[in-house]
Formats: C-alpha cells, structure tokens, sequence
C-alpha cells in the first residue's frame, strides 16, 4: 500500500490521525475519551432549538434523533475530515444514501447518466423504480469519452458512477468524467465504498458527493448496517432535507459502532490489500481460473488508472471458475475457511456470486454487457493470514 492520500486544506493531519482524533476530543467539559452513546429520540427544547425551527435552520437544532443527534454528529464530522467535506450525513443504510442524493438532486423530468457497471441494487433503483417518477436513467461506459458526451449532451442533472465498478472493479477516472459532468451542469455522485476514503477522496478529484455504504469497510466488521453521502454544505442541505422527511436516518448505537470501526480503517485496509494483491496473484496462474479482475494486475484494463488516481488498488477481487455459474457455486461451497456471503470489506473473507445476489435482477444478458461473465465470482478479501486463503482457495477449485 502506497502513501495515504495528503492531507486536506481542511486539516493538517493524514487520514490515520483524522480516523482516531477527528470529530471528538476528550476535554475539561468532557472527559470521555470515547465518545459516549446519546440513546435518546428526543432533546429538551429550548428558545435556541424554537429559533432553528422558525428560521428554517431545524438540521442545526436538538430536537429529536431523526433530525439530529450527538453520537451521529461525531461520526459525522469524523468521516467530513476523512472525506475532506464541508458536510458529511450518515444514513441508516447505503441504499438510503443513494437514495436521499438522487432524490435531492434529481426530481421528476430530470435525467441521469449512469456508469453501466454498478451494484445491482444501485441499477435496479435507476433501471426500474425511478422512472415512476419522471426520472430517467441513461447507461453508458462513462470511460468512453465519446459516450460520455453523447450522453451528457442530452442533457443530466446526476452523472453517477463507482470508483471501483462492482463487481468488475473497473477504475472510473473521475478527474475526466468530473469536467465533463460540470461542463454539462451535472453533478458528479461516486459510491467510493470499495475504495474507502483512505483509498482515495472522490470530492479532491471533483466530484460533488461521495458516498459510501458504511456497513462495508468503514464499519469493517459486519456488524452494522449503514451509509455516508458526504459534500459541500450546499449541495448536502437539500440532502438533509430529504433524510429528516424521508426518516431514513442512523441509530445512535449503530453510529457509535460505525465511529468505532473507523479508527482502524487504515491498518485493515492496509491487510486487505496486501492480502487480495497476493491471492489475486495466485488465482491468475490457476489452471482452473479463466480470469482475475484485480487493479493491481497488470493484466487489469484500469490497471494504469488505478495507480493514478488509488493510493492502492483495494481489498476487492473478482474471477472467472472455468465451468461457468455451475462451477463457480461448486467451488463457493467447497470453501472451509472463506465464507459464501453477500456482503463485503469484514475482518473475514467473504464470496459471492453475482448472478444469485448482488445483481440476481438483472437478466443474464444484461449481467453480460457489464462484464458479469458465467463463473464470476466477487470476493472480498479479509484480514486472515493469507497462506491460509490461497490454501483454502486451492482445495475449493480442485473441488469445483
């Protein structure tokens, strides 16, 4: 793992520090080193909290959890710092996040340009549900400068893309798809969970929020279920707006566990990529695997983009098991140590199989025209001793 991304006008201090010192600090008026757990829906009002309300400040006032709460707050500021961000808000899942963006920024008659490598839920909320309500959704191969301004050139409010595609793991190149959004007035959106903010800061490279579902490698340990949308204070206003009405906000417990993993997101991403660099290595020379898809290869399309725009290339891999689905769930059963799981960026090592989880709604074909071939399997990598993954790895595919 290469040098952490430099420090932010914001803040003097890299990514490390910001993960353990920002957002709270334990003083004369509070000694907790910890940031304590505020388990209250509701606050005591005052004239203050009455003049937020009057004033149309109600995000600024202590009123009630949904609106705002102190243990949502430290995180909060926390991930701002990490992020480089005026503003970050934390949802009560990734989807909300997504989904408070869109909707915020993209009402009915307005179009968005999509990358058309996305997780499957992601599309299924653009391809399906969104053009209920006079939003349409245009998907193209936003690396493809042609296409890319053929498709802004009809117009956008949204271009939305991923820094690294699931499960393809595609690396967009932000800084050229983020003068074309703003040329177009568009606003740039990247889900950057695979990367994590220690990876790379979407805003730094143009975009105007990153996102990020948080129950992935900023919680860590598949304990909480969560997301991050992080901006400018205006752009996140309305997104605010869209939470407090919308109700799709964090529990103060699950923010206390987000804020906990946090403080070793640079050490775990650290063995993460070690690791999945390593087992990708092994896989590629594999008799039994037809391909990998790791940034960190150089057989990988955006391998040169990777080492560009990543401080490095992720704790994600994908591959092909010769034999197709069939094969490729063979082999996920044959794991003893690595887990068949949907989720990802845990201290374990999980696998699945796109075409029955994360993109089971897409029909085959059009799980092929972004890239997910029949045998493809996604893993992510945990923090495990990494000869015992390339063991366990070995014995599933002589068993598949």
């Amino acid at each position: 793992m290469s040098a952490s991304p430099t420090p932010d006008a914001r803040s003097p201090h890299r990514p490390a520090t910001l993960c353990i010192h920002a957002g709270h600090r334990a003083h004369a008026g509070e000694r907790a080193v910890v940031a304590p757990i505020v388990q209250s829906s509701t606050f005591l009002l005052d004239d203050g909290s009455y003049a937020h309300m009057v004033e149309g400040r109600v995000e600024e006032a202590w009123i009630y959890t949904r609106i705002r709460n102190p243990t949502l707050d430290v995180v909060q500021r926390r991930i701002a710092a990490l992020e480089g961000a005026e503003t970050s808000l934390v949802f009560a899942s990734g989807m909300a996040a997504i989904h408070a963006v869109v909707a915020a920024h993209a009402g009915g008659g307005a179009r968005i340009v999509a990358h058309r490598e996305l997780y499957g839920s992601a599309w299924d909320l653009f391809e399906n549900h969104l053009s209920r309500f006079g939003v349409e959704t245009e998907f193209v191969d936003l690396d493809d400068a042609r296409a890319r301004a053929a498709a802004l050139s009809r117009g956008a409010a949204i271009v939305y893309c991923e820094s690294l595609s699931n499960p393809t793991l595609n690396v967009s190149d932000l800084p050229a798809i983020a003068r074309d959004a703003r040329e177009a007035g568009a606003k740039l959106v990247v889900d950057a969970t695979f990367a994590s903010p220690v990876l790379q800061r979407p805003l730094a490279l143009g975009a105007d929020v990153a996102l990020h579902s948080a129950t992935k490698y900023l919680g860590g340990h598949s304990d909480l279920v969560g997301g991050v949308a992080s901006g400018s204070a205006e752009t996140m206003r309305p997104v605010h707006r869209w939470l407090q009405l919308a109700g799709g906000c964090m529990d103060p417990h699950a923010a206390f566990l987000l804020d906990r993993g946090i403080k070793t997101l640079p050490l775990r991403m650290r063995a993460h990529c070690e690791n999945s660099l390593a087992l990708a290595r092994f896989l590629e020379q594999h008799p039994r695997v037809v391909r990998v898809l790791h940034p960190g290869l150089a057989s990988h399309r955006s391998h040169a983009v990777a080492r560009e725009l990543l401080a490095a290339p992720g704790g994600m891999l994908s591959f092909v098991v010769a034999g197709g689905d069939a094969a490729a769930l063979r082999f996920a059963r044959g794991l003893e140590l690595a887990l068949e799981a949907s989720s990802l960026g845990g201290v374990e090592t999980l696998v699945s199989l796109p075409f029955n989880t994360s993109h089971a709604r897409m029909s085959a074909a059009e799980r092929e025209a972004c890239g997910i071939v029949p045998g493809l399997v996604r893993v992510s990598v945990g923090v495990e001793d990494v000869e015992d993954l390339i063991a366990d790895f070995a014995r599933a595919l002589e068993r598949a």
